[in-house]
């Protein structure tokens, strides 16, 4: 199956990345390819298989919930791109 370019097109400006036009042809393929392969994985009868959350069953270890050194309101807004009150403000991504 092959990914049109419209497809890729869409998906680059709603990940906001720019590719050229050869970038464009051999992501259409490897795109396609990957969508043959998940295809392929939906055919799969998994009914009686237990749902596993990682590959081994060793534990996981985890750090202490600690409070840390927390950074000034100044520090946290420095890099926004927009602030609107005191708050970040982002562009609206849903919907295109």
């Amino acid at each position: 199956m092959r990914v049109e370019k419209e497809e890729i097109l869409k998906l680059a400006k709603l990940a906001r990345l720019e590719f050229t036009e050869e970038e464009i042809a051999n992501m259409g393929d490897s795109l396609g390819q990957l969508v043959e392969y998940l295809d392929m994985l939906k055919q799969l009868k998994l009914d009686d298989m237990e749902p596993m959350t990682a590959v081994d069953s060793a534990p996981r270890p985890l750090r202490p919930d600690v409070q840390g050194k927390m950074l000034s309101k100044e520090q946290a807004l420095r890099n926004a791109p927009e602030i609107n009150l005191e708050h970040f403000s982002i562009p609206k991504v849903i919907g295109g």
